[in-house]
């Protein structure tokens, strides 16, 4: 309890600098009790170069030793949390998560609602991938009240231009002072709402997770709901690890150590990209060492001129894994572009179904302009050579089954 009470404290002014005596009585604890961990006994860490020797965990490795992951303290494994994340390529991660990192997280959390100015003791409004009615209900509610947390619990998967009212109704009814969850489904009701002319502006801020949040997408949510949006960084399997400044910098918390890696594992210097690792200090249970988490970011470690004086991730540009594989082999990253030429497109998704054959779907605007759309295809051929390339109107993107939104999805 005394660090989550010392967290809270220190959230705005913390220092998530290499602590040497708080990594080495980690892995100490780690290598004792977990056999997967047993390679790391004996081993100190006196310079930051030490602890880049650690290997890397990866989701494959997870996947190959979920159960050597587990503390021998662990009698049960009731005691840890069993979750699974979204796979992009149908084969979802299964991991578990020490029970002891989730309420750290939940602590970590309401410290950030309280630095948006959220008041816990108040109602909240969230939307999420949580499965409240069938996926066909035609007529609301889409949404059902908890008492233990005062929320709103509204669902991401109905959201169209002919319930987007309906939620907004239950917003104004239910009395919440702010609201939480995934971008994406405040991105398409914010679209909705002003494409009708609407705006709502009960809430104090929004605060969004899971998934990430182009400044364009934020822009748009705070025109329509006339509050301020802050974004959050986090994975199922290390939770919340970084939160968004007034700046737009993503800080690390002091309950996890974040680096930016090349493809040896070796820390990049500030201003480069590279990949996300993060290691979870209240995780002993289930320890994820230095994992890869497949996103790509670029880490600053000066003072970015706001109150939270953290190391900072400047952006999370995306993910590893976000490539389409091309006929001869190769792995295409940075397909955004390819929506360069589109005219009036709220959303688009772009994917890959057969080896050869690519689909594009989009969402048109009111004033979506159809042959930009054969602009878009010849752009695409730049990218991705002698390959199928066909479009489609569409009212709603393809979710996974978490509900999480994603630009590019790879069936092969």
């Amino acid at each position: 309890m005394k660090d989550q009470v010392d967290f809270e404290r220190n959230m705005i002014n913390g220092n998530c600098d290499f602590n040497f005596y708080k990594m080495n009585a980690f892995l100490k604890e780690i290598s004792n009790n977990v056999n997967y961990y047993n390679l790391l006994k004996g081993y100190e860490i006196h310079a930051i170069k030490d602890f880049e020797r650690v290997p890397l965990l990866t989701k494959k490795m997870i996947k190959e030793n979920r159960e050597k992951l587990i503390s021998t303290k662990i009698v049960n494994k009731k005691e840890l949390w069993n979750g699974s994340s979204s796979g992009s390529t149908g084969s979802p991660l299964k991991f578990y998560r020490d029970k002891n990192s989730i309420r750290i997280e939940r602590y970590n959390y309401d410290s950030y609602y309280k630095y948006c100015g959220c008041d816990l003791n108040e109602k909240r409004i969230r939307i999420s991938g949580v499965k409240i009615v069938p996926f066909n209900r035609e007529r609301p509610p889409y949404w059902l009240y908890i008492d233990k947390y005062k929320q709103l619990q509204c669902s991401v998967y109905h959201i169209s231009k002919n319930t987007f009212n309906h939620y907004l109704y239950a917003f104004k009814r239910s009395g919440a002072d702010f609201a939480t969850g995934f971008p994406s489904g405040w991105s398409a009701l914010a679209e909705l709402m002003i494409e009708h002319g609407l705006t709502f502006s009960k809430f104090k801020a929004i605060v969004t997770d899971s998934e990430g949040l182009s400044s364009e997408q934020q822009k748009k949510i705070e025109q329509a709901f006339e509050c301020p949006v802050y974004q959050t960084y986090g994975l199922g399997e290390v939770g919340m690890c970084a939160v968004q400044c007034n700046k737009g910098n993503y800080h690390i918390l002091s309950s996890h150590y974040v680096e930016v890696v090349d493809k040896d594992g070796k820390s990049v210097i500030d201003g480069e990209e590279g990949e996300i690792v993060v290691t979870d200090f209240n995780s002993t249970n289930y320890p994820f060492i230095r994992y890869a988490t497949g996103d790509l970011g670029v880490m600053y470690h000066n003072d970015c001129g706001c109150e939270i004086k953290t190391p900072y991730l400047s952006s999370i540009t995306g993910r590893i894994e976000d490539y389409i594989v091309a006929k001869d082999g190769r792995k295409i990253k940075r397909l955004t572009l390819i929506m360069k030429p589109a005219v009036g497109v709220k959303e688009s998704q772009i994917i890959q179904v057969a080896r050869d054959k690519i689909v594009i779907n989009v969402v048109p605007d009111q004033n979506f302009v159809e042959g930009s759309m054969k602009l878009v295809l010849e752009n695409a051929r730049e990218f991705i050579g002698d390959m199928k390339l066909t479009w489609n109107k569409v009212e709603q993107l393809e979710r996974m089954p978490s509900g999480k939104l994603k630009f590019l999805v790879r069936k092969i």
